[in-house]
């Protein structure tokens, strides 16, 4: 039997993709994605892009690739592996590239073009390709445009347990989401924070309480510059919720019957 008390929480990195407010008087747009009925964690919920920090991200061989006076100014919560699995994931789940030229220019449509090319080696399980890609066209992921705005931690005594930091980044000029030909997830869709909290509140859409909680901060801003300078003066506090805490009206998707059997 396996000791759940004592299980480790896996480090993972999410990304809240922000676009300017689409109608006077609203605030900025995030993208959520749909996970499948069939997923083994959080099936049917609303999520942000992300995953778990994978070895790639800790190779040493990024290092030339990242601002040497950015990189050694990150604290442990926001060190370069985890913003670096943070771009990867987004790039893998729905095709946007949180680059920049050595120059600090965006990502061009031709180097976008390129580095899609490695999007299938990367969701086959090659996640060292995204480094070689942006050394052949010429990028540097873009660490800095990753503000820090959460940090959960999944609660003792369940079998699968994720250390997550949240980061909000804008979306990319001249990118749009793609949907993932692989089925990571089932929709996408760009929606205002507090529409989408109000229909998790109606029981329209699933959502865990960390998703709920950064759309919360979010809808707080009324620019996208705005939600970006809110995170950034912002401390944030880990949030490491109590087993007993976790019932079905505040974590929908989970087996707690299943999850609490073992």
């Amino acid at each position: 039997m396996t000791d759940l008390g004592k299980s480790v929480a896996r480090d993972a990195a999410t990304v809240v993709l922000l676009r300017p407010p689409q109608a006077p008087g609203s605030g900025p747009q995030v993208l959520l994605l749909g996970r499948p009925a069939s997923a083994k964690f959080a099936p049917g919920t609303q999520v942000f892009p992300g995953g778990s920090v994978d070895y790639a991200d800790s190779d040493p061989a990024w290092a030339h690739l990242l601002d040497p006076n950015a990189a050694s100014s990150e604290s442990q919560t926001t060190e370069p592996r985890l913003k670096l699995a943070a771009i990867r994931e987004t790039f893998e789940e729905c095709q946007v590239l949180l680059a920049r030229g050595p120059d600090g220019a965006p990502c061009t449509a031709a180097q976008l073009a390129a580095v899609e090319a490695v999007r299938p080696r990367l969701r086959s399980g090659d996640p060292s390709a995204l480094r070689t890609a942006f050394e052949s066209v010429g990028l540097r992921p873009d660490l800095d445009g990753l503000v820090f705005c959460a940090h959960w931690i999944t609660p003792e005594g369940l079998p699968r347990r994720f250390d997550t930091r949240f980061f909000l980044a804008p979306l990319p000029p001249g990118q749009n989401p793609q949907p993932d030909p692989l089925g990571e997830h089932s929709s996408l869709r760009w929606v205002d924070p507090g529409i989408a909290l109000e229909e998790a509140r109606q029981g329209i859409c699933q959502m865990l309480p960390p998703t709920r909680a950064v759309l919360a901060q979010v809808a707080s801003a009324r620019s996208l510059e705005e939600a970006l300078a809110i995170a950034r003066e912002t401390s944030v506090i880990t949030i490491q919720p109590r087993l007993e805490e976790v019932n079905p009206e505040r974590y929908p998707g989970l087996d707690l019957a299943t999850l609490r059997g073992h």
